[in-house]
């Protein structure tokens, strides 16, 4: 497997994308350029990464800007493209991207919006690796692969207790999450349940 260096910078610009949700991208990024399946020599690989940290475009709050995704994941496949022969001698089949959106390669929070987006089209015969996994959805490829959203390791640590503790409730369910500054009547975001 081979994986460029490309937008490594833009951590740099904003590093609050290392904490949000969506950071499975960089982490994925940060795990395969140490990882022992990791070639330096592209020539020698099956399969190419390319992170786009298209998630790593943040408004003032902190939020994730989906909008520009498209645009940075079809500069990022121009680039790819126009300085090696991979992507285009298999038109990106043996390509994959992490699209860590609320509705992967959509790229947009809401659902009726992700759907009539659709996936891109440059997209078609790459593998995608995204944290939605609806089956039979316009925003889900076949082949792709579901992931969980990113949750810091240290969060997930506090919370841990011994696995003998006595449980008087096996299951909590909180009931309806809702995003209060883009869905106030909670009718769309997400799929009606976000955390």
């Amino acid at each position: 497997m081979y994986t460029s260096k490309y937008n490594k910078k833009i951590l740099q610009k904003d590093p609050r994308c290392l904490a949000h949700m969506f950071a499975a991208e960089i982490y994925m990024h940060q795990f395969l350029l140490t990882s022992a399946v990791r070639t330096l020599n592209p020539d020698e690989a099956d399969w190419y990464y390319t992170p786009v940290y298209a998630t790593c475009d943040l408004a003032p709050d902190g939020l994730p800007l989906p909008y520009k995704a498209p645009r940075m994941t079809r500069s990022a496949v121009q680039y790819i493209s126009a300085r090696w022969p991979y992507w285009n001698r298999t038109e990106g089949a043996d390509h994959f991207f992490l699209v860590p959106h609320d509705f992967g390669a959509c790229f947009h929070y809401q659902e009726e919006r992700s759907i009539k987006r659709g996936i891109l089209p440059l997209f078609q015969r790459s593998t995608l690796v995204q944290t939605f996994g609806q089956r039979n959805h316009v925003c889900l490829n076949d082949g792709s692969i579901t992931i969980p959203p990113y949750a810091p390791p240290e969060k997930i640590m506090s919370h841990l207790i011994p696995p003998d503790t006595p449980r008087s409730i096996f299951v909590y369910f909180r009931g309806l999450f809702y995003d209060v500054d883009n869905d106030p009547e909670g009718g769309y975001y997400a799929r009606y349940a976000s955390t």
